[in-house]
């Protein structure tokens, strides 16, 4: 089946299964996100939070149901396959190296090049820091000098590095992994903003968080609670980790 663009989901999860041998981590999960949307997902420790993240950014395949892009049934073999298809993760450490430049983290493995004698390939941090500034200050980010190391950036701003990052190579699912798990208390309050403005129609961010009053705060505009399970599975699920 061909891709819809004018599907009106553009990600849908149908009753969804993963196990890990005689461990049930996901059962039956719909999951359906609309562009422009803010979605939350809550749920305990051993809820199956991670489980269901890593199903969408492709680092897990489900045991059952069906996975669909734009009305499109997939198969995510890898990481790179949902970055291909434009769904992309950013995760509790945010992929940042604190020791380089914010211009050097934004292009990491994507760098633009320019020749030099027709001969060289030399990075463009011209180009580089005037596109890195100009898409932090979208995010409400503004940034003195590119070349600052990103270890001087508080992290919230770091986040919004990552975010901006993602949105500018082609994210139209952005996925943020327990976005406050590294903040302390005020950056922690400074999450929803991000999260709002990197909605723009084509896109659908996803937060995956624990805390209930991150949920209160992101203003999302919907929020799942995958935490139901039998007693069966969360018998199972303790086995497990003990």
């Amino acid at each position: 089946m061909p891709a819809d663009p004018k599907s009106e989901y553009i990600l849908e999860l149908e009753n969804v299964s993963k196990y890990f041998g005689s461990v049930i981590a996901l059962r039956d999960v719909t999951v359906r996100l609309r562009r422009g949307e803010v979605h939350c997902l809550l749920g305990d420790n051993g809820a199956g939070k991670s489980t269901l993240i890593k199903i969408l950014a492709g680092c897990h395949r489900p045991s059952e149901g069906t996975f669909k892009v734009d009305g499109e049934p997939v198969a995510l073999k890898s990481p790179s396959d949902a970055l291909d298809r434009g769904i992309a993760t950013v995760y509790q450490d945010l992929a940042l190296v604190p020791l380089m430049s914010v211009a050097r983290n934004f292009f990491m493995g994507r760098e633009p090049i320019r020749r030099v004698g027709g001969v060289f390939r030399l990075f463009h941090r011209e180009h580089a820091e005037e596109i890195a500034c100009a898409k932090l200050a979208d995010m409400g980010i503004k940034v003195r000098d590119a070349e600052q190391a990103v270890g001087t950036m508080s992290g919230g701003e770091r986040q919004c590095l990552a975010i901006a990052r993602a949105i500018h190579f082609g994210a139209r699912v952005l996925i943020l992994d327990e976005p406050t798990a590294a903040l302390g208390v005020r950056q922690s309050a400074n999450v929803p903003g991000p999260a709002r403005k990197a909605s723009p129609s084509s896109s659908s961010p996803t937060t995956s968080t624990t805390p209930i009053r991150s949920a209160t705060r992101s203003r999302s505009s919907t929020v799942a609670a995958p935490w139901e399970r039998s007693a069966r599975e969360r018998s199972s699920a303790t086995r497990c980790s003990t």
